[in-house]
Order: C-alpha cells, then structure tokens, then sequence
C-alpha cells in the first residue's frame, strides 16, 4: 500500500505543476487579490443563495430581486479577472477529470483480466 501512496504523491506532484493548475490557482490568488472582485462575488453568492432559497422554499421572488441578480450576474460576466479565473478553473476541472477517467479504466481494464 506504501508504493501506492508514493505513486499517488508522485502523481500529485505532476498535476501541481501542470500548467492548467498552475494557471488557475494563479488566477484563483488575483481574484482573491482583487477587492473589488471579491465585493463582487460575495454579493453575488449571498445574494444568489437568497433568491435560490426562495425559489426551493416556493416563495414569492420580487422583480427587483430578480433584476439584482441578473445585474449581478452580468457584472460577474463581464469581470476580466473573474472570467479569467473561471475559465482557467474549466481548464483544471478538465484535467482532473481526465486523470480521474484515466485510473478508472485502468482499475476496470484490471478487473476485466482473468485472474
């Protein structure tokens, strides 16, 4: 079990310095960096979390909540900071998805062969 743990860390040790990872903690630390990002997105998420609270409890959601939102929404759009990020977190959930694809079917493939 020791070596596998080991080729796990080795494993861990490649994607950290892949440069999709690398790229999205970089923009990940800029948007944390950036204040009026931050103010951005906070609001968003509160206010986000709000109205998807109303929504699931089948209340009523005012016009001006809905407008908010999508004022928001469109602010967290056009953001270059906050675009960059989450188009460089896409990049990285990718990689990892493809890596976790990987060892599935090499633990499928293994069980597969007859033993």
């Amino acid at each position: 079990m020791q070596e596998l743990i080991e080729q796990a860390r080795k494993l861990g040790v490649a994607i950290a310095q892949h440069p999709r990872t690398l790229a999205y903690f970089s923009a990940a630390q800029a948007v944390r960096d950036d204040l009026s990002a931050r103010q951005l997105l906070s609001e968003y998420e509160s206010h986000a979390g709000r109205v998807g609270r109303a929504e699931a409890e089948h209340q009523p959601i005012e016009p001006a909540d809905k407008r908010h939102l999508a004022e928001l929404q469109s602010k967290v759009a056009g953001h270059e900071g906050i675009k960059q990020m989450m188009r460089a977190q896409t990049d990285y959930i990718d990689l990892m998805q493809r890596v976790n694809r990987a060892m599935e079917e090499q633990i499928v493939a293994a069980q597969a062969k007859p033993a």
